[in-house]
């Protein structure tokens, strides 16, 4: 009898594991239940089989084919059971079982279940087994882009983007790729297309800062909060003043550029990105009217006035002048929907005032 016949429910022809020759051998552990349980999980009686003598196997901490049989049924039913996970990669790594047959089937689970945090983890770990870091260290990016481990793995983590461009489960395991086998710069050429091809993706703008952050090579320091190197300073304002263009009501631009800078270069906010900025607000640009009735413009001023005032003590009165009026305006014309909260943030740059 074959794992489908024996495990496939869907035609309704479940054979109780009980009544399988080759399961006679074991004694299965029920699910343990208070006796006055309020809300009782209702579980199905073929899963409550399955799992019964599951639970049987890995007492005794059994390496067999029907243990990694059972496994994946109980999977396909319950996908989110990360011990059964757990042990299901125990014994494909102590049978030696096929890591691309294995990745073939986890594909399938995808199909269905393709924002379960257990299979992407599992995925990783049999990536770890195809290709292992001493092997991979030994390659160049171009080597490693070109690598079939690694090509198969982008194009797939790629087909989930683009199935849903939101996945988290997808963006982090892409993430998990390039970091450990150090595939910066084809993936900052990866992330350029998907802004370009949708410049409100604020998942792919999160990823170019993962880049940027991630390959050390292009920081004086490998330190999250060191400061960045001048030209690629000057790249990524550039870069995200020509997205602004593009679309003046997103987010995902200001939100990247001013966090960037914040965090790293905070002196360039008012040096080179607020002239920038006040350039293409002024009359004549072609950009003024859309840049200046966008909240993300105004916010960006507060944002920028108010880091100004605390790196020049001697202008800060002014400045956090030139940040309240814009917090107002935010409130009565170009962000009356979070009125409140710029009333709030109002009150807080007086509170810094008076410090």
């Amino acid at each position: 009898m074959g794992e489908s016949e024996k495990y496939n429910s869907d035609k309704g022809d479940y054979v109780s594991l009980k009544e399988q020759e080759e399961w006679r051998d074991v004694t299965p552990i029920p699910q343990e239940e208070e006796p006055n349980t309020v809300c009782p999980i209702a579980y199905t009686d073929e899963y409550s089989d399955m799992m019964s003598y599951l639970r049987a196997v890995m007492a005794k901490r059994e390496v067999s084919q029907r243990a990694l049989d059972l496994t994946g049924r109980v999977i396909e039913v319950n996908p989110g059971h990360y011990t059964v996970w757990m042990y299901r990669k125990q014994l494909v790594e102590e049978l030696g079982t096929d890591s691309e047959s294995e990745l073939d089937w986890v594909a399938e689970i995808s199909e269905i279940h393709h924002k379960n945090y257990q299979l992407w983890h599992y995925r990783e770990a049999l990536i770890s087994r195809l290709l292992d870091q001493k092997t991979a260290e030994a390659l160049t990016q171009d080597q490693l882009v070109r690598h079939p481990v690694i090509r198969r793995e982008l194009l797939f983590a790629t087909t989930a983007i683009d199935g849903d461009s939101k996945n988290f489960h997808a963006w982090s395991y892409r993430q998990w790729i390039v970091r450990t086998y150090g595939i910066w710069d084809q993936e900052l050429v990866f992330v350029d297309a998907m802004i370009n091809e949708d410049v409100r993706n604020n998942s792919a703008w999160n990823q170019r800062y993962f880049v940027l952050m991630g390959n050390g090579s292009r920081r004086p320091e490998k330190n999250l909060d060191s400061p960045l190197e001048d030209s690629l300073v000057d790249r990524e304002i550039a870069y995200a003043i020509e997205k602004i263009k593009l679309a003046p009501n997103n987010e995902s631009p200001w939100s990247y550029i001013t966090g960037l800078l914040l965090r790293h270069a905070p002196a360039r906010l008012y040096n080179t990105l607020l002239p920038k900025l006040q350039g293409l607000a002024a009359e004549g640009s072609g950009y003024a009217t859309s840049i200046t009735t966008t909240p993300m413009y105004w916010s960006t001023l507060v944002d920028i006035y108010e880091r100004q005032a605390k790196d020049l003590p001697d202008q800060a009165s002014v400045l956090l002048d030139m940040a309240r009026d814009a917090c107002d305006l935010l409130a009565s014309d170009h962000d009356p929907m979070r009125g409140k909260y710029w009333e709030f943030r109002k009150s807080q740059l007086c509170a810094d005032a008076t410090d």
